[in-house]
């Protein structure tokens, strides 16, 4: 602006001072040096300064009066221009120099008044001439000065004078235009700058609110308008932050007292030292994170849209501690409800929920229905407990439950649970039936989280032990047992690796002609710090771990090796547990066996339990059938006792039934039990199929026997079990049968 004003006001009076050096110079003139200057100063107060200010104006009257003014200090300056003549009379016409002012106030205020998309910069440089130049020789036209003739030198002194001070004016103008250039491109540079910034301002993700000390809007973008849900009339430069809060409120739906609770929070963050951060929910559900940071004068405000980074965080929290499957809690969640009950010492009670069969639903149906169940069992978890207790998925088949109960009446809860989930599901039309299992501890003893999943775990075990369907609590004594059992299984690992085990063989007599028809195997553990462990004990052990599959397969070897050197009509009788007898490997270990040791395949038996015929008929029967194929002799176990069903005797293929020695020691005392005996012997005989009868051990029992016709006895009257690769029979046994 101090460019314009000297640039403009040393141009005005430029023009005037070299146009007055070439003017009457037949005249002798001259010029006072203080009312020279003094014109010159007025050039730059009363032109330019008028014409720098207009740069400021807004479009209107304003710009149009600084113009006007602009052209009104022309005149003047002329006029103060002529007063500084001397030696010579001057008169100047008024009518003249109001005409030349009219025209440089008229000109200049045009050239102002212009709009600037539409200016012309042609235009507007011709108006300034035309004020310059009319103002000066319409002034001059009325204008007469007498004075005294010069000489012939001085006409040319005059003119010399003339080139030099227009010289010094063009370099003045030339240094200044310079100047401006630089200005301009400094204004340009600033201005790209300031677009620059505008940009990034208005594009910005976040919304920008400036607020003053005096609580004035001095600055906002559009994101911060579309934030608040603001119409494009609703902001303004200028406006109060009272009158913007009450227009946020009137976009969002607020009342009067949440307005004014919004103004006060702000004036209380803006009197603040330090950033205040605060995040806003809005009734649409929008969160938006606000930070107020106070400044020297005033504050900024700046707003983002944080709605889908919390729904993700939600998402993300969900995730952490529900199961996508089932909606049901997790196992993080269900251990940090635990570690929270525990803290607050309100009595509680952890029920952990196994489902049985449920694998057989997943390898029957596919994983689909099996996901389908699982969404089933957890939704009757859920309305049966309702708000009362914490149902959680730790995992496959695997579901717990927390309930703000003793250990008794979450014990009944059990008891429903297990009733509402053996009830039918039907999925399309398909129904399925399952049943689950319940291990249920309380905190009576205070113990731990961990110590509570890991009893509460051992309850579990135990329910499924006693044979599934049913719940089991935890009772003091179940974690030595367990820490035994696992000590036990190692116990048995390590004695199939070094071959501890070893076999017993008990003598079976044919009743007809008191000989012996064979041996039965029996396996037998003398460990070396617990002695003799009875396979009663072992064996379920090794069921339940599948090294049963392992010890099975010896003993099949053993047997056929040692059978192989018994007289040839002998044959070794072998137990084939329902683990082993659902193995796919179990052909496979049988016919190695005896390819192994070359014993005849008519010369081993298999005997199966009840327990192991009842999982899969049509299964059993394909298997059976191949053994007896093979030749080998298939004898049913214990019967009468466990799964009884007159259908294995009518549909499998076997060759021998053993009467269960309970039947055997009471049938003497017992009407029923003789009954069992005499029924078992009548079928036997009528289906052609030998029976034996166990646990033979007084003479009595063995007339009776006979007297029932019963084919062939075992038990200790018979002969014990003993070790050897050639079992021998007890005399004195063997005297008495006979």
């Amino acid at each position: 602006m101090a460019g314009t004003a000297v640039v403009a006001g040393t141009g005005v009076w430029t023009t005037h001072f070299v146009a007055m050096l070439g003017y009457r110079t037949d005249l002798v003139l001259s010029y006072n040096l203080a009312t020279t200057l003094a014109s010159a100063a007025s050039a730059i107060v009363a032109v330019g300064m008028p014409l720098a200010i207009s740069i400021i104006c807004p479009p209107g009257w304003m710009r149009l009066a600084a113009g006007a003014a602009s052209g009104l200090g022309i005149g003047a300056m002329h006029i103060s221009g002529m007063a500084a003549l001397e030696n010579c009379g001057q008169v100047q016409s008024l009518g003249f120099n109001i005409l030349a002012c009219s025209i440089g106030a008229t000109c200049m205020a045009i050239a102002r008044a212009q709009p600037r998309r539409t200016r012309s910069r042609l235009v507007t440089a011709s108006l300034i001439v035309v004020a310059v130049c009319g103002t000066h020789f319409v002034s001059i036209a009325g204008t007469v000065l007498t004075g005294e003739q010069v000489n012939q030198l001085l006409p040319g002194a005059q003119v010399s004078l003339s080139i030099l001070a227009a010289t010094g004016a063009a370099i003045l103008l030339f240094g200044t235009l310079l100047a401006l250039t630089a200005a301009k491109r400094f204004d340009t540079q600033e201005t790209a700058h300031a677009h620059v910034l505008a940009t990034a301002l208005q594009n910005m993700s976040n919304g920008i609110l400036k607020v003053s000390a005096a609580e004035v809007v001095e600055l906002y973008n559009e994101r911060l308008r579309s934030l608040l849900k603001l119409a494009p009339g609703d902001m303004a430069r200028g406006m109060s932050l009272a009158a913007f809060l009450e227009r946020v409120g009137r976009a969002n739906g607020w009342d009067a007292d949440r307005a004014a609770r919004v103004l006060a929070n702000h004036r209380t963050w803006m009197a603040k030292d330090e950033e205040t951060r605060i995040e806003h929910s809005f009734d649409d559900g929008r969160i938006l994170s606000i930070a107020c940071q106070p400044v020297v004068d005033g504050a900024v405000f700046t707003f983002d849209d944080i709605t889908q980074a919390k729904q993700a965080q939600r998402e993300i929290s969900l995730l952490a501690y529900h199961d996508p499957l089932t909606g049901l809690a997790n196992r993080r969640s269900l251990l940090e409800r635990l570690a929270q009950a525990h803290a607050d010492e309100q009595p509680f009670t952890l029920l952990l929920i196994d489902l049985d069969r449920f694998k057989a639903v997943n390898d029957t149906f596919g994983h689909g229905i099996g996901d389908r169940l699982l969404v089933g069992v957890a939704t009757r978890l859920s309305e049966l407990v309702g708000e009362t207790a914490l149902v959680a998925r730790l995992g496959g088949d695997e579901m717990a439950l927390i309930a703000r109960m003793e250990a008794e009446p979450a014990m009944s809860l059990a008891q429903r649970i297990i009733v509402e989930i053996e009830k039918p599901y039907a999925f399309d039309d398909l129904t399925i039936v399952i049943g689950c299992s319940i291990g249920v501890c309380g905190i009576e003893d205070r113990a731990s989280p961990t110590d509570l999943m890991q009893r509460t775990d051992i309850a579990l075990y135990e329910a499924k032990r006693q044979g599934r369907g049913r719940a089991a609590r935890y009772t003091p004594g179940m974690i030595e047992a367990v820490a035994d059992r696992h000590l036990l299984e190692n116990d048995v690992r390590f004695a199939l690796a070094e071959g501890q085990f070893h076999l017993a063989y008990q003598p079976i007599m044919a009743l007809a002609d008191d000989t012996i028809l064979g041996f039965e195997a029996l396996i037998r553990w003398q460990h070396t710090t617990r002695g003799s462990v009875s396979p009663a004990i072992f064996v379920p052990l090794a069921e339940e771990t599948g090294l049963i599959l392992p010890i099975g397969r010896w003993v099949l070897e053993e047997a056929c090796r040692q059978a192989a050197a018994w007289p040839a009509d002998q044959h070794v009788a072998v137990n084939i547990s329902a683990v082993q007898f659902r193995s796919p490997m179990l052909l496979a270990h049988i016919t190695s066996a005896l390819a192994k040791s070359g014993l005849p395949a008519s010369r081993l038996e298999i005997e199966l339990t009840e327990t192991a015929l009842v999982e899969d008929g049509r299964q059993i029967s394909h298997t059976l059938s191949a053994l007896r194929q093979l030749g080998i002799k298939i004898a049913m176990d214990d019967f009468g006792t466990g799964y009884s069903s007159l259908a294995h005797l009518r549909d499998l293929p076997l060759d021998r039934i053993k009467i269960d020695r309970s039947f055997v020691a009471a049938a003497l005392e017992d009407k029923h039990s003789m009954a069992v005996v005499k029924a078992i012997t009548q079928m036997g005989r009528d289906m052609n199929i030998l029976t034996i009868a166990e646990g033979v051990e007084e003479a009595d029992q063995l007339a009776l026997l006979k007297l029932l016709g019963c084919d062939a006895v075992q038990g200790y009257l018979i002969g014990r079990p003993e070790r050897g690769s050639v079992p021998s029979l007890n005399n004195t046994s063997a005297t008495r049968a006979a």
